[in-house]
């Protein structure tokens, strides 16, 4: 839909220039001490640039779902021999494709406006590798976002939850070094944030993926996508197979 999509194009701008006079009060000491130089502006541009990728990997599938209840087309759909696993990747594929729209404006736009970034072929290339695996080790969290839709309908606990706590506890808007450390454990315990990390400090630092931060960030989220995975489809596999028996599929 394009006004929808004009809308939320337009949102995200207004975020940009937002955080960009945010920047002008926010305390330098505390991008500082986690290690992100000492732009405010600099460090909440990234979390803008990339939260549509957050967004496809938590919430699309389930959305997807809940969308395709309402209009009566995933019991069809579902019902055929296509696997559920085309479902999700032809659903993935455009929000990849969407969100990436986002990053080649949304970056631009931020240096522009003064973002202290450093881009070049290796930190492109790092950052492609580093978006591909951010989705990917997210995804288990959809996939069980997207189970809870089959299972509760409108009730998506899951999603609910994962969405608020990663946006607060991730360092999405605000780095997790200012959090006290009884709550950053919490932070700790989500792929999302060795997923922000290793993007800022790449594109910051002007580092590659061989950064030995980066690279510790990296090898933290295949541990998630090695585990998380295997039992994220399994939860689903189950929910969908008992959906399908009892004929409740399609209800909405």
């Amino acid at each position: 839909y394009k006004t929808w999509m004009l809308f939320d194009f337009a949102t995200t701008l207004f975020m940009v220039f937002t955080y960009f006079l945010l920047s002008f009060i926010i305390l330098p000491e505390d991008i500082v001490k986690a290690g992100y130089g000492s732009s405010y502006f600099t460090f909440a541009l990234i979390g803008i640039a990339i939260s549509h990728y957050i967004t496809a990997s938590l919430r699309s599938l389930s959305l997807t779902i809940r969308l395709e209840q309402f209009y009566g087309t995933l019991e069809t759909v579902l019902s055929t021999p296509t696997d559920f696993v085309v479902l999700f990747l032809g659903d993935l594929m455009y929000y990849f494709t969407y969100s990436s729209l986002f990053l080649v404006i949304i970056l631009p736009l931020g240096i522009m406006l003064g973002a202290n970034l450093i881009i070049n072929l290796e930190t492109l290339i790092t950052l492609i590798i580093l978006i591909l695996l951010l989705m990917i080790s997210n995804l288990p969290i959809g996939i069980l976002s997207a189970s809870m839709v089959l299972k509760f309908k409108q009730g998506n606990p899951i999603g609910w939850a994962l969405t608020w706590i990663n946006q607060f506890f991730a360092g999405t808007f605000f780095p997790i070094t200012i959090l006290p450390s009884f709550l950053r454990i919490f932070s700790l315990a989500l792929p999302l944030t060795y997923s922000l990390d290793a993007i800022r400090f790449s594109l910051i630092w002007g580092v590659s993926i061989l950064n030995e931060r980066v690279l510790l960030d990296v090898l933290v989220m295949i541990l998630y996508v090695i585990i998380g995975y295997p039992l994220a489809v399994k939860v689903f596999r189950k929910i969908y197979d008992d959906a399908r028996k009892t004929g409740k599929l399609g209800i909405y």
